[in-house]
C-alpha cells in the first residue's frame, strides 16, 4: 500500500480539483444555455411575426430596435459565461496533466509504472466523463435577417417587413440532452443504442481496466480483461465523435428557405479529452496485461 500512497493522494487531490471545476463549468454552462435560449425566445418566429407591432413602420412603435438591443445584451453576457467556463476547463486541464506528469516522475524508475500510468490515466478519463456527457455539444440555429413581404396592391407596391433576426430553429444538445430529446420523441431504441454505446459501455470498460491494474494476474483481471476485449471490438466512441462532425457540416450547409449555422462547443471536446485519455489507459493495460501473464497472447488485443 505504500508504493501507491503517492498515486492514492494525488488522485484523491485531482478528484476533488475536478469536482470543484465540474460544478463551476456546469453552472457557468448553464448560464450560458439560458441566456441563448432566452435569445431565440425573444425573437422567435411567434413572438416576432405573432407581434402586430412589429409591422408597424413608425419606429417609435415598432418593438423590433428594443428586441435586438435585448438580443446584443443577453448575447454579451452568454459569451462571458462561456469564457468562464472555458477558463475553468483550462485549468482542469492542466491539474489533470500536473498530476499525470507527477505521477510519470514519480513512478518512472518503479516496477509499478505501467500500473500507476494506468490507474492515472483511467482517473484522468473519468474527471472528463460526466463533462462530456453532461455539457452543450453543438448547437445549431436556422434564421432569416430583415424579413420582408411585398404587397401587390393596384396604386403601389409597398413592402412590409420585420427588422433584424427571426429564429426559426435554435437547439443546444448535450449527450444526455440527445438521448433525452430522442426518448421523448419516441425514438426508444436510438435513444437506447446511444446510451449504452456512449455511457454504459465506456463505464464499464473503465472499471474493468481499473480492476486489471489494481489485481492483475488474479480471477477478477481474467474477468475484466475479458469484458474490455470484448467491449472494445463494439467501441463506438470514435465513430460518435465523427457523427457528431459529419452532422454539424451537414446542417451548415442545409438549404431550408433560411440562412442556417452551428457551432460546436466545448462538451465536444470534453468527450474527446475522455476518449484520448481512455485510449492511453487502454495501452498501459495492454502492458500490464503482458507482464501479469494473465493472457498467453494479447497481440490480437487492442482497447480503443
Amino acid at each position: 500500500m505504500k508504493k501507491y500512497l503517492a498515486l492514492i493522494i494525488s488522485s484523491g487531490i485531482l478528484l476533488a480539483a475536478t469536482f470543484y471545476f465540474t460544478v463551476r463549468i456546469t453552472q457557468k454552462l448553464n448560464n450560458y444555455k439560458s441566456k441563448k435560449e432566452e435569445v431565440a425566445e425573444i425573437l422567435s418566429i411567434e413572438n416576432r411575426m405573432g407581434d402586430a407591432w412589429e409591422w408597424v413602420p413608425v419606429s417609435f412603435l415598432n418593438p423590433g430596435d428594443e428586441k435586438m438591443d435585448k438580443k446584443l445584451e443577453l448575447e454579451q453576457k452568454a459569451d462571458l459565461y462561456y469564457s468562464s467556463a472555458a477558463n475553468d476547463g483550462w485549468m482542469m486541464v492542466a491539474s489533470v496533466l500536473g498530476f499525470l506528469v507527477f505521477i510519470l516522475i514519480f513512478y518512472r524508475k518503479s516496477q509499478e509504472y505501467r500500473r500507476a500510468m494506468g490507474i492515472a490515466f483511467v482517473i484522468s478519463a473519468v474527471a472528463f466523463l460526466y463533462l462530456g456527457l453532461n455539457a452543450p455539444m453543438m448547437e445549431i440555429e436556422a434564421y432569416i435577417d430583415d424579413f420582408g413581404v411585398s404587397m401587390d396592391l393596384s396604386f403601389a407596391k409597398p413592402e412590409l417587413g420585420i427588422t433584424g433576426r427571426v429564429y426559426a430553429l435554435y437547439q443546444m444538445k448535450s449527450v444526455l440532452g440527445v438521448i433525452g430529446f430522442l426518448y421523448t420523441g419516441g425514438n426508444i431504441p436510438v435513444a437506447i443504442i446511444i446510451l449504452i454505446f456512449s455511457i454504459v459501455f465506456p463505464a464499464l470498460k473503465l472499471f474493468s481496466s481499473l480492476v486489471v491494474f489494481i489485481w492483475p494476474g488474479s480471477k477478477y483481471s481474467k474477468n475484466a480483461i475479458l469484458v474490455v476485449e470484448k467491449l472494445g471490438k463494439w467501441s463506438m466512441a470514435d465513430v460518435f465523435v465523427a457523427a457528431v462532425f459529419l452532422a454539424f457540416f451537414s446542417f451548415s450547409n442545409m438549404s431550408v428557405g433560411a440562412e442556417t449555422g452551428s457551432s460546436a462547443l466545448m462538451g465536444l471536446y470534453f468527450f474527446f479529452t475522455f476518449v484520448v485519455f481512455s485510449i492511453f489507459s487502454g495501452y498501459f493495460l495492454k502492458r500490464v496485461v503482458k507482464t501479469s501473464g494473465s493472457r498467453k497472447t494479447v497481440d490480437d488485443y487492442i482497447p480503443a
